[in-house]
C-alpha cells in the first residue's frame, strides 16, 4: 500500500496546553486520537502490510539485525536455541527481542528508495510535529527526531532501560501505538518503574495514541504473552536537539 505525505495528518483538536502542564509536572504523557481517524487508518495499513522486516536482538552491547523472513526459515530446534539463549541473557542483564524497520537509518543510507514508510520519517521531521514537540517540551532546540516501526509478537520483550544516548541529545521518547484491539492480559505494556523496580504506570498499547516522556527515565516493554492474538505495531523514536 502507498503512504503519501499527504495522508499524514495530526488531530488538530490536541490541547497543547494541558498536555505540555502534564509533562512538565509527570515527566510523560499520553494523547489518544493522536492523528486524525483517516490518517490513522493510512498508517495502520501501511506498517501492518509492510513486508521489510528485521528481527532485532542484543549480545550485551552487540546489537544486531537479522531478516526477518531468514529467521522464519529456520529449522525449529535452531530457532528454539536462538530464542533460548536470547532469555538466558535476559535474565540478569540487558536484553531486547522484536522486530522492526528503522526508517531513518534507510533514509540516511538511501537504502529502499521510495519506500512507503520513507514518508513517515520525512513527516515527523516536518514542521508540524517538531513544532508540536517544542510546543509540548519547551524546548525550542529540538531539531529532528529519528524514528523506526516495530513490531512484538509473542514471546517479545524489552528490558528496562533508560534511553540515555552517548552521542544524540534526545529530549524525549516517543511511541505511537499502531495497533487495534489490544487485551490486557496479552502484556506488551509500556512499563515505569520506580528505585524500588516497583511498576508505577503500565500502558496498554493503544490505537493512534502517542505515549512520550522525558529521558532519562527507567521503563520497559513487557513480555508479549505466547497466547496475544495479535502483534503489538508502534511507531517510535526520539526527538532531539
Amino acid at each position: 500500500m502507498s503512504l503519501n505525505l499527504s495522508d499524514i495528518v495530526l488531530n488538530p483538536e490536541i490541547d497543547v496546553d494541558h498536555y505540555r502542564n502534564l509533562l512538565e509536572t509527570k515527566g510523560r504523557i499520553q494523547i489518544p486520537n493522536f492523528f486524525t481517524e483517516e490518517s490513522a487508518q493510512h498508517l495502520m495499513q501501511a506498517i501492518t502490510q509492510n513486508d521489510t522486516w528485521y528481527l532485532a536482538y542484543n549480545e550485551g552491547n552487540n546489537y544486531y539485525e537479522s531478516v526477518a523472513e531468514d529467521f522464519k526459515r529456520l529449522k525449529p530446534e535452531l530457532k528454539q536455541r536462538f530464542t533460548n539463549n536470547v532469555y538466558r541473557r535476559a535474565s540478569n542483564g540487558f536484553q531486547y527481542l522484536f522486530k522492526q524497520y528503522f526508517i531513518t537509518q534507510a533514509v540516511e543510507r538511501e537504502e529502499d528508495q521510495g519506500h512507503p514508510l520513507h514518508n513517515i520519517h520525512e513527516f515527523l521531521n516536518g514542521d508540524s510535529f517538531i513544532d508540536l514537540i517544542r510546543a509540548l517540551t519547551n524546548e525550542p532546540e529540538v531539531s529532528w527526531c529519528d524514528t523506526f516501526v516495530s513490531s512484538y509478537e509473542p514471546g517479545h520483550f524489552l528490558t528496562s532501560h533508560d534511553d540515555i544516548h552517548a552521542k544524540n541529545k534526545r529530549v524525549i521518547a516517543y511511541t505511537i501505538g499502531m495497533t487495534e484491539g489490544w487485551q490486557k492480559n496479552w502484556g506488551g505494556h509500556l512499563a515505569f518503574f520506580d528505585d524500588m523496580g516497583n511498576i508505577i504506570e503500565g500502558l496498554l498499547p493503544a490505537f493512534n495514541t502517542l505515549n512520550a516522556f522525558v529521558i532519562p527515565q527507567d521503563h520497559a516493554v513487557q513480555f508479549v504473552a505466547p497466547f496475544a492474538a495479535k502483534e503489538r505495531y508502534s511507531i517510535l523514536g526520539w526527538a532531539n536537539k
